[in-house]
């Protein structure tokens, strides 16, 4: 029942009145509930494109780990390859050293391995590392895309979450305005019996 019809009840009381702000109440509050609804049919749809947004970065997050791990096994490769050519030269260096000395001791003009295969060895050295500058340089920026890609999933699931408590307030209020909207109509109720009895 209105509590200002309440209070100021008894004989001669204004039911027509009350009626009317009953009535006011109920469609104030059936206002109210379909703001709340919209609000919250707005925010469900916020949230699936969140979390249609939250898929797609981990999808692409596990794209980018995926390519580190293959990054990082080509750079392991890399050093494989870099100390095999280390110990060719130094065998290289070793053999010159040794054909130096026999040609020393036969007296037969030598000339050094080292000299003659020198320029070729640098020339593979520097292809090589050309070669395989690639990966360290496509390591270090696949690894800033997978934190960037982190802190976007961390931010947009912080997000997800103040979607879903705006969803849950809005539910809430659109069910307080469903108490009030019943209230209302019990109370309309009321006053047009009365309203009735006096006719």
């Amino acid at each position: 029942m209105n509590i200002l019809c309440g209070i100021y009840g008894g004989v001669g009381m204004d039911y027509e009145s009350c009626y009317y702000a009953s009535r006011s109440r109920y469609y104030d509050a059936c206002s109210e509930i379909t703001n709340c609804e919209n609000r919250a049919n707005e925010l469900r749809s916020q949230k699936q494109q969140k979390i249609s947004l939250i898929n797609q970065l981990k999808a692409e997050l596990k794209r980018n780990e995926e390519a580190l791990l293959g990054l990082s096994k080509a750079i392991k490769a890399d050093v494989g390859l870099h100390e095999g050519l280390s110990k060719i030269t130094i065998n290289m260096n070793a053999a010159s050293e040794n054909l130096l000395n026999m040609a020393i001791a036969s007296s037969v003009q030598n000339k050094s391995l080292s000299s003659v295969y020198s320029a070729e060895s640098s020339k593979t050295q520097n292809t090589l590392n050309n070669i395989f500058s690639s990966p360290g340089n496509k390591n270090k920026a696949v690894e800033n895309k997978i934190s960037e890609l982190q802190e976007s999933i961390l931010r947009a699931e912080s997000e997800l979450r103040d979607i879903e408590a705006g969803i849950r307030s809005a539910e809430s209020a659109a069910s307080d305005w469903r108490n009030v909207r019943r209230n209302a109509s019990c109370d309309m109720d009321y006053y047009r019996r009365r309203m009735q009895e006096e006719e």
